[in-house]
């Protein structure tokens, strides 16, 4: 199994296009009611999971050259620098990840979190309503967004909450963005033999979609099943 088994097809009003990443597929879709980004993963042509991204990470543009169409990151100068401009959910992540010194209050903290799963939450509902035995479980990482994410999910909705998912000892850098350098064993995944259940994981960015393709690969091989994803960003240049 290699990253190149696997294809993300990602459905959204407004896409980015010439990127780097031999995996993903966007398509562009206007008449979409929801903002969000409408995915599924295959690998080898089968459909293992299908998940919701509520936004891209940064904010961006299409700009023409001669013939070509190219993704332009939006940026804005401050006090002679020039930052990327977030979107707003991008933002939300990026102070949680990002705001140390001094760290970002507790309250605000808080309120995006809160805000992230009240949106959540609804697609959660639906799920529920098609599967009474799904499960929740998240991608551990250093900002404990996603285990924060899924916990308040779990309370909400009355779902099962799973930790499931550990790194392993030796974890692959996030400073890696060539696809062809991603390797698909950076977690162990403890599931229970006779426990069959659908999964609803949930991640905080999606990068490459390395991680993603190695985790929701492992919950099909177990169960058989379609699993989900939720996942507030998705990183526009990976």
């Amino acid at each position: 199994m290699t990253i190149y088994d696997f294809k993300l097809n990602i459905k959204a009003k407004k896409v980015p296009v010439n990127i780097d990443n031999e995996i993903i597929s966007y398509i562009q879709d206007s008449t979409l009611k929801s903002p969000h980004l409408i995915c599924e993963l295959f690998f080898k042509d089968t459909l293992i999971a299908q998940g919701i991204v509520l936004d891209f990470y940064k904010e961006f543009e299409i700009l023409q050259f001669n013939e070509n169409f190219f993704t332009q990151i939006k940026t804005f100068e401050w006090n002679g620098t020039t930052y990327t401009k977030n979107s707003y959910f991008g933002q939300k992540i990026f102070e949680i990840k990002n705001f140390k010194k001094p760290p970002l209050p507790t309250e605000t903290k808080d309120s995006y979190i809160n805000e992230i799963v009240s949106i959540l939450t609804g697609y959660v509902k639906y799920l529920k309503e098609r599967h009474s035995n799904i499960q929740l479980t998240y991608i551990p990482s250093h900002s404990k967004i996603p285990e924060e994410i899924t916990s308040k999910l779990s309370v909400v909705n009355s779902v099962d909450m799973q930790n499931i998912v550990s790194k392993n000892s030796v974890p692959q850098s996030k400073s890696i963005k060539t696809l062809s350098l991603q390797t698909l064993n950076k977690y162990k995944i403890d599931l229970e033999q006779n426990n069959n259940n659908p999964y609803i994981l949930i991640d905080d960015v999606i990068g490459t979609g390395s991680s993603l393709c190695e985790v929701m690969q492992t919950l099909h091989q177990h169960n058989h099943k379609i699993n989900y994803f939720l996942i507030p960003v998705k990183d526009v240049k990976r």
